[in-house]
């Protein structure tokens, strides 16, 4: 604990850094950085841990933040990318879809969760698929009566 004397000064001579201002060598605007920890003692190259996307609580309640990230989206043969969001879009949240080839899936932009089914929509807001949840972290349904699923 560093203690003060009357003008302010820590012990040992150094004044307090100014307010407002950033410190020398500090990451910018005060932010933590935070670097993996080393290997315990006795564990050779130990590779870091990194927590998995939550998924969908298997008593069939899904949650919006279960749906967040990144997925893999499939219908007709094709697979890609699927990417939601929390940010506030015209059809609910924002989705995007990359690497996807059909027209359907290129054009999801938004996502919104009605009860436990999961739609996804395009311009303006148009449904354009409807899934399920089918356990664990995947959610079957269609597009325009096409099997359409997504999965991670």
């Amino acid at each position: 604990m560093n203690s003060r004397n009357q003008t302010g000064q820590v012990a040992g001579g150094l004044p307090p850094p100014p307010m407002g201002q950033d410190v020398a060598g500090a990451p910018p605007g005060g932010a933590v950085i935070a670097e993996p920890l080393p290997a315990a003692p006795g564990t050779a190259n130990a590779a870091v841990a990194t927590a998995a996307p939550a998924a969908p609580a298997s008593s069939g309640s899904v949650g919006r933040t279960d749906l967040l990230g990144g997925w893999t989206i499939a219908s007709s043969g094709e697979s890609c990318q699927l990417f939601m969001t929390l940010t506030s879009w015209t059809g609910g949240y924002r989705a995007s879809t990359r690497g996807c080839s059909s027209a359907t899936l290129k054009s999801i932009s938004a996502w919104n969760l009605q009860g436990n089914q999961v739609i996804l929509a395009g311009q303006g807001g148009t449904p354009i698929a409807t899934l399920q949840p089918s356990g664990g972290s995947r959610f079957d349904g269609s597009a325009g009566g096409v099997p359409v699923s997504f999965y991670r």
